[in-house]
């Protein structure tokens, strides 16, 4: 049994590790996300970085000190956060980033109206032209009808064959086309990945419970 519980605890330290890492790049997501999708979600994309993080570093705790009264602390924070994951699988919309990027188009174009280069930095990241094309740039009457140069590869404009001919609404519709399935991945393996480590905790917390209560005899 001492083999079997050494192995569990050392295995659940190094969930926690990776657990840990997993808070961080989650953070640093949120982090780069400001801007490219809706404020709160980006902060609540941290929050939750930083509280994977927070367990993680509570989890590692109670396994290293064999503390059972920590164990069982994680392990009930552990089933907050999985209900938390679970709600959110739950409750959260699928196309969330492909909406904010089509109304950030839109924003954007209608800034292009009246303050020509607002959509420079939408068509150089997603290699499109214009709100539908190259030729929206015709209808709001452009300087001699010749689009911007962020509308072309490497910002020439003088080859024809450079210009981008796709709308930037089409092309962060295809860019975003994923995005469900992707997060459905990450979702699905969060959850999966919580229940390991609180599979882990349960079994070493009932095991130093048990040997406390031993030694109490």
């Amino acid at each position: 049994m001492g083999c079997a519980t050494g192995t569990i605890k050392y295995s659940l330290f190094l969930f926690n590790a990776l657990w840990a890492i997993l808070g961080i790049v989650v953070i640093v997501f949120g982090g780069l996300g400001v801007g490219a999708m809706p404020q709160y979600y980006a902060i609540g994309i941290m929050v939750l970085g930083g509280v994977i993080l927070l367990i993680s570093l509570f989890g590692c705790c109670g396994a290293i000190r064999e503390s059972c009264r920590m164990l069982w602390t994680y392990v009930t924070l552990l089933l907050i956060l999985l209900a938390l994951i679970i709600a959110f699988i739950v409750l959260n919309p699928r196309d969330t980033f492909k909406k904010y990027a089509i109304q950030l188009v839109e924003q954007q174009w209608q800034q292009e109206l009246t303050k020509p280069g607002s959509m420079d930095f939408i068509q150089k990241t997603n290699s499109c032209c214009g709100r539908n094309g190259p030729d929206d740039y015709k209808t709001i009457g452009h300087v001699d009808d010749i689009v911007p140069s962020s509308c072309c590869k490497g910002n020439n404009c003088m080859n024809p064959s450079y210009v981008y001919i796709e709308g930037c609404l089409s092309r962060v519709e295809k860019v975003f086309a994923d995005e469900a399935i992707t997060w459905q991945y990450c979702e699905w393996g969060l959850l999966g990945f919580d229940l390991i480590i609180l599979t882990l905790a349960i079994i070493l917390a009932i095991h130093y419970s048990n040997r406390r209560r031993r030694y109490n005899y």
